[in-house]
């Protein structure tokens, strides 16, 4: 009766290991697909492609950042900038460009003083924010 129970635990741990991959596997494929009408113009395919992507891999911080992309693509901008914000929350570093791309949209949206936080924190990341001039100009600020 003993030899059992290691036996069933092990199959129980193969198992989840395998879901785990399938499902990493599968958001993969959303997120390529996506990508893919991303790049063709098919936003609202993108868009939930991404989300599909992010449901079996909650933590999918290219998904979040490209379905940013998207809504900020169709001025959907409250959730591109939640979007945005997972992606940093998820690895700042490797996400710097949101901050940049975060800082647009509070700039489209004349929200300056979350503009210029973004671009700090773009900045000190190392990314470059083409948008200075005319943040400068129409904010009213130099920094």
């Amino acid at each position: 009766m003993k030899t059992k129970q290691p036996i069933t635990i092990i199959a129980l741990i193969g198992t989840i290991i395998v879901l785990g991959v399938c499902g990493c596997k599968e958001a993969k494929e959303y997120y390529n697909r996506g990508v893919a009408r991303f790049e063709k113009g098919e936003t609202d395919g993108a868009i939930s492609d991404f989300a599909k992507a992010i449901k079996k891999r909650p933590r999918y911080g290219m998904a979040y950042y490209y379905r940013a992309m998207a809504y900020h693509r169709k001025k959907e901008y409250d959730k591109a900038i939640a979007d945005y914000t997972k992606a940093i929350e998820i690895d700042p570093q490797r996400f710097a460009g949101a901050f940049a791309d975060r800082a647009l949209i509070y700039y489209i949206k004349k929200e300056y003083d979350k503009a210029w936080e973004d671009v700090h924190k773009a900045q000190s990341l190392g990314q470059e924010v083409r948008f200075l001039e005319i943040l400068r100009k129409d904010s009213g600020r130099t920094k």
